[in-house]
């Protein structure tokens, strides 16, 4: 997820959530299998604080025990689009792990709250591909 390492940088050790919802965009395409317009989507990047907790349910048969409990806050930016909405999906790296977060919103709080603090955040949060590794470092230069 292409979000600035200067920004991350910034709310180091804090930010360790990088999600990338999709919505709907303000462009309008054609769908090439039915000819009907459709608005292009667009990705919008947030940088979180999210804290993590493991699921306490029993391991029973059936019962799906894999997804992780986020709370924390956005970092940048400060609030959600209005279009992302209660249970809207993002492509996630939370602490080095690419997974899907699942938006639950805090149904409790005012929306009108969020409009001078940092928006609260909360979901779930299922691993999806393991832990990804940094980059390698770039190669020594030739020697003259």
């Amino acid at each position: 997820m292409p979000i600035a390492a200067a920004t991350i940088a910034s709310y180091a050790p804090w930010g360790n959530a990088e999600l990338a919802f999709t919505v709907s965009g303000t462009s309008v395409t054609m769908d090439s299998t039915t000819g009907n317009p459709v608005a292009a989507p667009v990705t919008l990047e947030y940088l979180a604080a999210l804290n993590l907790s493991a699921p306490d349910w029993q391991k029973v048969e059936g019962v799906d025990t894999t997804l992780y409990r986020c709370n924390g806050r956005l970092l940048s930016p400060s609030t959600l689009d209005p279009r992302i909405t209660n249970g809207s999906k993002a492509a996630a790296l939370i602490n080095g792990y690419a997974g899907r977060f699942e938006l639950v919103f805090d149904l409790a709080m005012d929306v009108d709250v969020y409009s001078t603090i940092r928006q609260s955040i909360s979901g779930t949060f299922r691993v999806v591909g393991g832990k990804q590794l940094p980059p390698p470092p770039p190669p020594a230069p030739p020697a003259p």
